[in-house]
């Protein structure tokens, strides 16, 4: 199985002999040899036996989002939203999705949260 550099600006997909592992004080981990990102690595081996490297699983790739908050003329804010969903390709996303108005709220801090928590649920299905 291949890795793939968990860089959202990268995607690298990687055969096992493009990687070059390393064990750091936060653990085991290899840098993608385009990019330069850190990636996590896990040791699966037996206890007291050869170390066996795979990447974690994670509960799907890392997408872009970009919530933000968009001031109107009454002195309120529109939560506003851009998702582009990784694929398991090099530097590949489906189309961005975009919401101009998710909601109007009296300040912007409370906007991006909203747009963020929409991000987070979108992204679950």
């Amino acid at each position: 199985m291949p890795f793939i550099c968990e860089n959202v600006e990268c995607r690298a997909v990687l055969a096992r002999g493009q990687v070059r592992s390393s064990h750091e004080d936060a653990g085991w981990c290899f840098y993608c040899p385009d990019c330069q990102a850190r990636n996590e690595l896990k040791d699966i081996g037996a206890p007291g036996g050869p170390v066996e490297l795979v990447q974690p699983e994670r509960s799907g790739p890392p997408h872009k989002i970009i919530a933000r908050a968009q001031p109107l003329e009454d002195g309120r804010y529109a939560a506003q939203l851009r998702v582009q969903r990784a694929l398991a390709k090099r530097g590949t996303y489906a189309v961005e999705e975009r919401w101009e108005q998710l909601g109007v709220f009296p300040d912007a801090q409370k906007a991006v949260a909203h747009a963020n928590t929409f991000a987070a649920e979108l992204l679950k299905a």
